[in-house]
């Protein structure tokens, strides 16, 4: 019985963001102060790991900074970047674990390794906005995440299967979904 009460909360929050997609429940925006709406149309439901996550970290997930954030890029970014992709890269050994979204484990996959990156950007003041998980097919065709920083160079990639900081356009990846730039807890597809 202890096992359906989790399931039936993550199932409600699955519902929900179903909601949204399809323009049943409005967008949080206009409480933001701002008249910018989010084009529904192209919403699509959140991985189901990812709305777990977010209940188990409700901090993660919510909206920090300015919406639609576009960071200058600078020598500091890029040393940024390029410390904290380094960084959890080393740390967190590549294992084929559940699939639990965990910050900085031992071990663990791709999951693991974007929120990571992705709490430790926003640890140092970037804006959630401007920091987007987002799901992609690698050329074998295996399901991957990354995450993807976006500047005014464009939108660099965070991988744990790289060092390499990358331009989105210059990988090989299949662009599945991400999380929007006004909610992260609401996804939209590529």
């Amino acid at each position: 019985m202890s096992h359906r009460f989790p399931l039936c909360r993550v199932l409600a929050l699955a519902c929900t963001l179903a909601g949204c997609s399809s323009g049943v429940v409005s967008h949080s925006s206009a409480s933001q102060g701002t008249s910018a709406q989010l084009d529904q149309s192209n919403l699509t439901l959140a991985p189901l790991q990812f709305v777990s996550f977010c209940m188990r970290n409700g901090s993660e997930c919510a909206p920090r900074g300015p919406s639609d954030a576009l960071l200058p890029w600078t020598p500091e970014l890029s040393a940024t970047l390029v410390a904290v992709n380094l960084s959890v890269n080393a740390r967190i050994a590549p294992s084929r674990e559940e699939n639990l979204w965990r910050i900085n484990p031992t071990s663990g996959n791709c999951n693991d390794y974007v929120v990571s990156k992705r709490h430790e950007l926003l640890a140092r003041g970037l804006p959630s906005s401007a920091l987007l998980i987002s799901v992609v097919r690698t050329r074998p065709g295996e399901g991957h995440l990354v995450l993807v920083v976006r500047t005014d160079r464009g939108e660099m990639v965070l991988d744990n299967l790289t060092s390499q900081i990358r331009d989105a356009a210059e990988t090989s990846y299949s662009w599945i979904k991400r999380q929007t730039t006004r909610d992260p807890k609401l996804w939209e597809k590529a």
